[in-house]
């Protein structure tokens, strides 16, 4: 049995709005009610620390708990991880997306999408 159905084609998204809408589709086909506020995090890279605890209070500061992650052994780069109770639905992913890329290019780094839960 397949855990994410198959969705149309298999090729690899065009863009990173393809990307989300791919998103909402798997938690749709695995029952989520997108009009229910779930928990979601956000994926943010940066070079060093000093852009990635900026970076970092500016998403605390709306609204986001924040962990800011030092590099490792798997990732060289500096992540800012920003969780939240929100709704991720057709109507808010354009805005997150927004958001945060405007965010990590005004200190240098990338937004790297988002993950949210199933159920509420």
């Amino acid at each position: 049995m397949r855990v994410f159905p198959r969705l149309g084609s298999r090729r690899a998204p065009k863009t990173p709005a393809d990307a989300d809408r791919r998103a909402l589709q798997q938690l749709q086909a695995l029952g989520a009610d997108l009009t229910k506020p779930r928990h979601v995090i956000h994926f943010v890279y940066f070079a060093d620390e000093e852009a990635a605890r900026r970076a970092a209070e500016e998403i605390e500061a709306a609204g986001y708990s924040i962990a800011v992650v030092s590099p490792d052994e798997r990732f060289r780069e500096w992540r800012v991880h920003a969780d939240a109770v929100r709704v991720v639905g057709e109507t808010t992913i354009d805005g997150f997306r927004s958001w945060f890329e405007h965010l990590a290019t005004t200190y240098g780094g990338e937004y790297d999408g988002w993950e949210a839960a199933r159920t509420p």
